[in-house]
């Protein structure tokens, strides 16, 4: 059986912090101040989904679910705390599961191919004080190219230890070691990622059944009280095993002039290969940049994205990786990475190929339970895969008073060019999203 290695050194500096701040309080707790002040919190959700191709030979497909997470944490006694969570996810007998196994117009995003899904996805320790967090278990991480990626009924959770230290205001050290993940749509933990399962383990062929996880450290400093004012950032770096070492870094600049305020992003990642190099030889790039004017009734911005070409190689005989075959194990392919120009159902981490996007957009907020956003985008890969362009619009309406927590959002693309990840044109895709959701 192989041995689960932990980040000793991170761990070593943590425990050092756990001694200190300990409430004065804890010691005079009842267990009936304890029960008062542990929390339960949670969300119901009415999901509907669908997705119509412009292609006569390729079937619409749709998904219903109705279901939602129910969390308790404890209160901190002595700063060490418990959390557990339970998502489930139903489908009422709606969804349509003809012709199984391959269930042409369901799509499993939303809950998989079954029924019901019901799943244990959170259950940690936790200590924590104004210095330091250390968090142990099955939990949600917070990272750009590691996140919940909560779009749908169930987000992405991870076997993992995490820590974090704040040594002063405006800056927070992370690190962590993942050993399992479990997806949006899987019934429980496995060694594995998004590339090693389908559809995207129809081009990683080479990958083994299990992997081993991943490991990441991280800076974000805050431009509060310290540094330069309207500047903020945060640097990664990831080591996916015996797929690829990752850098991430992004910074923001803004800074207000009356009513508005001018801003401006930018994004770099650089990869290369590890250990067995399950994803090919890796050797990319990723940038991008993104300016525009913020005020109190939204923004409107332009965003651009470059994954520059490289050498094309091939693995095993199966299709070309080009570039190096930029990988995302976490976020790949729910288009859910950090890239400016990336929506909710395209972009160029999931098109596997070389190229550049720009995106253009507004986001209006008339009133605090509004929230409008709307983005035209273009991809241009060719001549590996083909061009896609995307109109992208989001609406949502969040309730207040009595029916605060409850909110309504619909989500929109209408994709031209799109196709599958073999290149096969599916025609025009217009894919349609809308949850009802109460959170509590």
């Amino acid at each position: 059986m192989q041995k689960r290695i932990l980040p000793l050194g991170m761990l070593g500096v943590m425990m050092g912090l756990l001694a200190v701040n300990v409430p004065a309080h804890a010691s005079t707790m009842t267990v009936k101040d304890w029960l008062m002040q542990s929390k339960v919190s949670g969300d119901v959700r009415n999901y509907y989904y669908t997705q119509d191709y412009g292609s006569p030979t390729v079937p619409n497909a749709y998904a219903y679910s109705l279901g939602g997470m129910l969390k308790v944490q404890t209160a901190p006694l002595y700063g060490l705390s418990a959390g557990i969570a339970f998502y489930t996810a139903n489908d009422l007998g709606v969804n349509d599961h003809s012709g199984a196994p391959v269930y042409p117009h369901l799509d499993p995003l939303l809950m998989g191919t079954g029924h019901s899904l019901n799943v244990l996805g959170q259950a940690y320790l936790q200590y924590e004080n104004r210095w330091a967090t250390l968090r142990a278990g099955d939990q949600l991480l917070d990272t750009p190219w590691m996140w919940p990626a909560d779009a749908f009924m169930i987000p992405n959770t991870f076997q993992a230890v995490y820590g974090a230290l704040r040594p002063v205001a405006g800056v927070e050290i992370e690190g962590l070691r993942s050993f399992r993940y479990k997806n949006r749509t899987a019934p429980d933990y496995g060694r594995n990622d998004l590339l090693n399962i389908p559809p995207e383990s129809l081009l990683y062929r080479q990958f083994p059944a299990e992997d081993n996880g991943a490991l990441a450290f991280g800076v974000k400093l805050s431009a509060k009280p310290y540094g330069i004012p309207g500047l903020r950032g945060q640097a990664w770096f990831y080591k996916f095993y015996n797929l690829a070492n990752f850098f991430w870094g992004t910074a923001h600049y803004g800074i207000p002039l009356g009513p508005v305020t001018p801003f401006a992003d930018a994004q770099f990642g650089r990869q290369w290969g590890d250990g067995a190099d399950y994803a090919g030889p890796i050797d990319a790039t990723v940038y991008g940049i993104q300016g525009g004017l913020s005020s109190h009734y939204g923004e409107i911005f332009a965003a651009y994205n470059e994954v520059p070409s490289r050498t094309p190689f091939s693995v095993g005989g199966q299709r070309d990786l080009y570039n190096g075959g930029f990988i995302s194990p976490y976020t790949q392919p729910y288009n859910a990475d950090p890239l400016f120009t990336s929506i909710m159902n395209y972009g160029l981490v999931s098109a596997s190929a070389p190229g550049f996007a720009w995106k253009v957009g507004f986001i209006f907020t008339p009133t605090p339970q509004w929230r409008v956003k709307y983005s035209y985008s273009w991809y241009h890969t060719t001549p590996y895969v083909q061009n896609v362009s995307a109109n992208y619009l989001s609406v949502g309406y969040a309730l207040s008073g009595m029916l605060k927590g409850l909110t309504l959002r619909d989500r929109l693309a209408i994709d031209h060019g799109f196709h599958n990840i073999n290149n096969v044109s599916l025609g025009t895709l217009v894919d349609n999203r809308v949850m009802l959701q109460y959170a509590f």
